[in-house]
């Protein structure tokens, strides 16, 4: 080794000046640009043992220099390894380059200007000179400390590396080149598309690794070489195409690799389109293909990775234990740009706790980041009360019971609205028991079906127990989905409700002051704005009930056949239409309950009753807060309309200030035990049957004006004897009423006189008049009423 040392140092000495020559004729014949080197000289111990000439302050410029000021290359050294065998025989003495402390700076301008044609070797412009056929063999090419940019302004691309240190061994042949090479480079910027952002920015780059070169092929390619980023191990595959059009595809893979790292290597839109998703532990496996041209464009990014009993967390939903297959792709439909808009994230096979309730999905997609819209399939079973931390909702308190949810989605993340959000599925419950806290209602024994189909919501199959009052109910809400978040005021609930029997006794505190949801003592939801957008459903939704029972039941009143439609805005409602059959005929009602203060409603009621019993209706109605005549004084039948307005206190559940009017007809009626009839006895017709009288058709209009009720002259043709009434009945005291006899009624009436009216106009001819007044003792006095005076004061 020594000798042949010795003898290469001896040769070069000897040849000094020659080699040198040729080196530099070789550069100045191959390089396309000016070359300046500042100093040229022989070293033998930098790269020993080879033999190398050292170019001292290199630089290459091209035509364009005095404009733009950056030169092609420049270096500090440039050591060319000399191969002592080639200068013996006369060819490229070359065999491997060294570059230190340089820069190759290739770029493209705006205007597509580009110093990239120095790389072209110069052309031969004397074709009769003999050129040698040896081959130039360059067995090594070592950089350190050397800056790598290429830089296309026009096609906005930036490649840009810091190399520290870089050894290649090349191996050539007929074919192909093998490059076995050892790296410590730090990657500036990889940026196919400078508006996209860089991938592996400010990344260490380390390792050693082999290429091949295939000559025919135009190919450089490289398979599951093992490197590292930042000192993260990866596995790379994949090859660079140079035809006429240059295309490249690279395949990384990584194993148990830091998410926040992971985003780090991509770019800023996709670590962005990524960071809707954080996790608390690395990824298990995670692959990226990357391809695309080498001549401008985005290129194709698909990323895959694999998750095992992981915490997710994001801004809409944090899973425990989450375990999935996850991908990325900047290209969901193919042909169309490379952009967020294009992008998509999809999760398979997701499975993981949500807030202690254990879900699954088997596909969740979030296409277009620049606004993402989502597509999922959600399942769960869970027991009923874990919902309440959940939703943390001041309306509703779950107590016990089991739950099943099953449903897809496929809208926005955010802005729904009726034209751009579905969902579809169901949610079951069963054994379940709740408690609607606005007033204070238990419902138990509760099972059934809430039902998404698109934005609207129906619920099915509603069963439950509310203070022993079975009840069966389901309804819809159109566009409901979409105006919880835009407008929960203009939500419209259909609701239809079926019970065998209503007792209304137990309902009373609907008319309590209701605890606005959104008001209460707040609870914390985990679901954030979900929770107060469910509560302000309860506080503002409209809902339109239908209501059918077998029979209702209100202190004395009994109904059956019972069909009503309700509305509920707010504390207001509106009685549309109310049918059912009550004392052996049917009633209707229609009306307006509306609130005017904390503690008061008005009602404005309509009412009509056909062929029921007067009786039953007095009694059932606690003979309409009077007691001129109660239900024991009635018989009959009954037809009636009326209308009344009256005000009733949420605390009292009493009515008052009672105005309106009442028509009433009552056919084969009679009047039993009525106390003022005796009365009217004492001063005329003593010996008749007072007690039991039976009469003609008794129809008339009452107006009641708070409490005080106006008898329009009434006609009462009876078993007993002709009268007319007319005047005025009071509840506080004022009662003041004329009672016309006519004197025809000296005539005793036989045991099967049938009563005929003639009518309230008719005179009645010579007649003798009662007046009855309230007395000092509260109760009403009647006595002759001698000159009229209630006639004459009208």
């Amino acid at each position: 080794m020594v000798i042949l040392t010795i003898i290469v140092v001896v040769y070069v000495s000897a040849h000094k000046q020659e080699l040198i020559g040729k080196v530099k004729k070789e550069v100045s014949e191959k390089l396309n640009g000016n070359v300046q080197i500042g100093n040229i000289d022989l070293s033998f111990f930098q790269n020993f043992p080879s033999v190398s000439i050292l170019f001292e302050n290199v630089s290459i410029t091209d035509t364009m220099f005095a404009v733009h000021h950056q030169p092609f290359f420049k270096a500090e050294k440039v050591y060319g390894i000399l191969g002592i065998g080639n200068a013996m025989m006369q060819n490229n003495p070359l065999s491997g380059l060294r570059i230190d402390n340089g820069e190759i700076h290739v770029f493209t301008d705006t205007a597509g200007y580009t110093n990239a044609y120095l790389f072209s070797p110069k052309k031969k412009i004397d074709t009769a000179v003999k050129t040698s056929t040896a081959k130039t063999e360059i067995e090594s090419i070592r950089l350190r400390n050397v800056r790598i940019v290429l830089d296309d302004k026009k096609k906005h691309k930036l490649y840009d590396f810091a190399v520290a240190k870089l050894n290649c061994k090349m191996k050539n042949s007929d074919n192909a080149i093998e490059l076995k090479n050892s790296a410590d480079i730090l990657i500036h910027s990889l940026a196919f598309n400078t508006d996209i952002g860089s991938y592996v920015k400010e990344a260490a780059f380390n390792g050693d690794f082999a290429l091949s070169v295939d000559k025919i092929k135009k190919q450089l390619s490289f398979d599951d070489i093992k490197i590292t980023l930042n000192k993260q191990p990866f596995r790379l595959a994949g090859h660079f195409d140079f035809p006429d059009t240059p295309t490249f595809a690279i395949r990384v893979a990584s194993k148990n690799i830091d998410y926040t790292f992971a985003k780090k290597l991509l770019t800023n839109k996709i670590a962005t389109a990524l960071s809707l998703v954080q996790l608390g532990q690395p990824v298990s496996d995670v692959v990226a293909d990357i391809s695309g041209p080498l001549s401008g464009g985005e290129p194709l990014v698909n990323i895959k990775w694999t998750l095992s009993e992981t915490d997710v967390q994001s801004q809409f939903v944090n899973l425990a234990k989450c375990s999935m297959r996850g991908s990325f792709t900047n290209e969901m439909v193919p042909g169309v740009d490379r952009y967020d808009p294009n992008s998509r994230l999809h999760f398979q096979h997701v499975s993981g706790v949500f807030e202690g309730l254990p879900i699954t999905s088997e596909n969740v997609f979030i296409d277009n980041l620049y606004t993402p819209m989502l597509r999922c399939d959600v399942k769960a079973n869970f027991d009923l009360a874990k919902l309440n931390d959940l939703l943390g909702s001041n309306a509703v308190t779950l107590q016990q019971g089991k739950g099943d949810i099953d449903i897809t989605y496929d809208g926005p993340l955010e802005n729904n609205s009726n034209r751009n959000t579905l969902i579809n599925g169901k949610l079951s419950f069963s054994d379940g028991s709740l408690i609607y806290l606005p007033r204070k209602i238990e419902i138990k024994n509760v099972s059934g079906n809430i039902l998404f189909k698109n934005t609207d919501v129906l619920v099915t199959d509603f069963k439950g127990t509310v203070k022993g009052n079975k009840i069966l109910m389901d309804g819809s809400g159109k566009n409901l989905l979409a105006l919880i978040k835009t407008n929960p005021g203009r939500i419209f609930i259909d609701w239809n409700i079926y019970s065998p029997a209503i007792n209304l006794n137990s309902f009373t505190t609907l008319l309590q002051r209701r605890v606005a949801a959104t008001n209460a003592a707040v609870r914390k939801s985990k679901l954030g704005s979900t929770a107060r957008q469910i509560d302000e459903i309860v506080d503002n939704a409209n809902f339109r009930l239908k209501v059918k029972a077998d029979e209702l039941l209100y202190r004395k009143f009994r109904g059956t056949n019972v069909k009503a439609i309700l509305s509920l805005a707010n504390e207001d409602w509106a009685l549309e239409k109310i049918n059912l059959e009550h004392a052996g005929g049917q009633m209707r009602v229609t009306g307006l309950l509306s609130q005017k203060t904390d503690d008061l409603y008005q009602a404005d009621v309509k009412m009509n009753m056909e062929k029921v019993d007067v009786n039953k209706v007095m009694y059932a109605f606690d003979n309409f807060g009077q007691h001129g005549i109660e239900s024991d004084n009635l018989k009959g039948k009954l037809d009636m309309n009326a209308a009344v307005k009256l005000y009733i206190n949420r605390n009292t559940e009493q009515p008052s200030d009672i105005n309106g009017y009442v028509d009433f007809s009552i056919k084969n009626g009679a009047l039993l035990h009525y106390e003022p009839l005796k009365k009217v006895q004492n001063i005329i017709f003593k010996k008749r049957n007072f007690d039991e009288i039976y009469f003609a058709e008794l129809k008339d209009r009452i107006s009641i004006q708070n409490q005080n009720i106006t008898i329009s002259r009434m006609e009462i043709q009876s078993t007993a004897l002709t009268l007319f009434v007319e005047g005025l009945y009071s509840l506080h005291g004022n009662t003041d009423l004329s009672i016309q006899v006519p004197i025809s009624n000296l005539k005793k009436r036989s045991e099967d006189y049938v009563p005929e009216n003639n009518g309230a106009d008719s005179k009645g001819g010579a007649s003798i008049y009662i007046r009855g007044q309230t007395g000092e003792d509260g109760t009403v006095a009647f006595k002759l009423d001698v000159f009229r005076k209630l006639r004459k004061k009208k």
